[in-house]
């Protein structure tokens, strides 16, 4: 090999590897669609000391204590723990959550199904917080819900397993063994 083939070689490797730097180095966009995604709540499940869960009149609350999760109220209610730390995770730290409305009107609220008679889920935190998310109607054509959170009136979209660990601690709470008056 002569010094001419060296040098055209090392030139081709040379634009090659510009080619390289200058193209395929750089990071992957990002859409609006990612920038419009965050946590639901702004807090760690690691923060939640409480979860308080509001239907139709009734009420199912959990605290941690001696880091389990445990029924408190109804009394005598029981659900598995890991039940309870599923939800508070969806809440917190596993699940994003979209933007479809930044400031929604009261008509809007009742078409994504936050109507005052909405369930709602009260997280305590801490540092003394109490923060809420209120769950709507589901989105049709995904498997997710509207919700509404005391941070930000904006109507977010976030996954159908808030719904679902939500109805099981209620189902929970409703088996609770009746309290009897005693004479």
């Amino acid at each position: 090999m002569t010094w001419r083939k060296t040098a055209a070689t090392w030139a081709v490797f040379a634009c090659l590897l510009g080619y390289y730097v200058a193209t395929e180095r750089r990071g992957v966009p990002v859409t609006e669609a990612a920038l419009q995604r965050e946590k639901i709540l702004p807090v760690y499940s690691d923060e939640v000391t409480a979860v308080t869960l509001r239907r139709e009149g009734k009420q199912v609350r959990c605290e941690k204590r001696e880091k389990r999760w445990q029924i408190v109220q109804p009394l005598g209610a029981t659900a598995p723990a890991d039940l309870v730390a599923a939800l508070v995770e969806n809440l917190t730290d596993k699940q994003e959550a979209e933007e479809i409305q930044a400031s929604p009107k009261p008509d809007d609220l009742q078409a994504f199904g936050l109507s005052d008679a909405s369930a709602v889920v009260e997280v305590d935190v801490a540092d003394g917080r109490k923060l809420t998310v209120k769950l709507g109607g589901r989105n049709p054509p995904r498997p997710a819900l509207y919700a509404q959170t005391s941070v930000s009136p904006r109507v977010l979209l976030i996954g159908v397993n808030v719904q679902y660990y939500a109805d099981l601690l209620y189902e929970a709470g409703s088996k609770a063994p009746r309290q009897t008056a005693s004479r």
